[in-house]
């Protein structure tokens, strides 16, 4: 491989199970530009590869020199990016979630900026969450972060959607193949049991941070 194909496969790395145009959303780039990329219809050099870097939110080097291109020798003199780990990383705000009485919303509003948060996860991403249904846990205003590849762990918060469009952070009871099980953060509303079918994605929440935090 050369220099351009073993960036363009750690870029595939980082896109892991997402869909390109979800990833390229994610991080406000070109879905056509990427895609070009990841056909091989366009060769990724170091100025694209460091662009790209500081739009994810990448240590520098994880794309532009990854670990592989080092090894093999391919720039001299260049020092090999940390691959795929970085101790912070960028996660970009997908919208302000404004809260029902029950703390669930059915969209969310457009809003800029991102949060800086401890994760290895490439595909971390941040909801701003206006109301005071999940109050004292989660604040007005303040930003919920998830990472979609994390584990789930019960008796820790989730960020759950389901086929209706509906979408609530829960505790997580427990999760098996035929339903997942979760719990009220303020135990106003108790328990609630959804069929596994009825659920479009379950992300782990990383954190919860306050608006102070909240840059660009």
């Amino acid at each position: 491989m050369n220099i351009s194909q073993l960036r363009i496969a750690a870029l595939r790395e980082l896109i892991g199970d997402l869909k390109t145009k979800e990833f390229a959303d994610r991080y406000n780039l070109d879905p056509s530009y990427l895609s070009q990329l990841l056909n091989g219809h366009r060769p990724l050099g170091d100025k694209a590869a460091k662009n790209l870097e500081d739009k994810i939110g990448l240590t520098g080097g994880t794309l532009l020199m990854p670990a592989r291109a080092a090894q093999d020798g391919l720039t001299p003199g260049t020092e090999p990016g940390s691959g795929l780990i970085n101790s912070f990383r960028r996660a970009p705000m997908q919208g302000v979630a404004q809260l029902n009485k029950e703390g669930m919303w059915d969209e969310l509003a457009p809003v800029a900026g991102w949060v800086d948060v401890p994760t290895s996860d490439p595909s971390v991403y941040s909801i701003r969450v206006k109301g005071d249904a999940l109050a004292p846990a989660i604040r007005n205003g303040w930003v919920v972060w998830c990472e979609p590849r994390h584990d789930l762990v019960p008796g820790e918060f989730v960020v759950v959607t389901r086929t209706s469009g509906e979408t609530m952070i829960k505790e997580l009871l427990y999760s098996n193949d035929n339903e997942v099980s979760l719990m009220s953060i303020n135990d106003t509303y108790g328990r609630l049991t959804i069929p596994r079918d009825e659920i479009v994605t379950i992300h782990y929440v990383g954190g919860i941070v306050p608006p102070s935090q909240i840059k660009g």
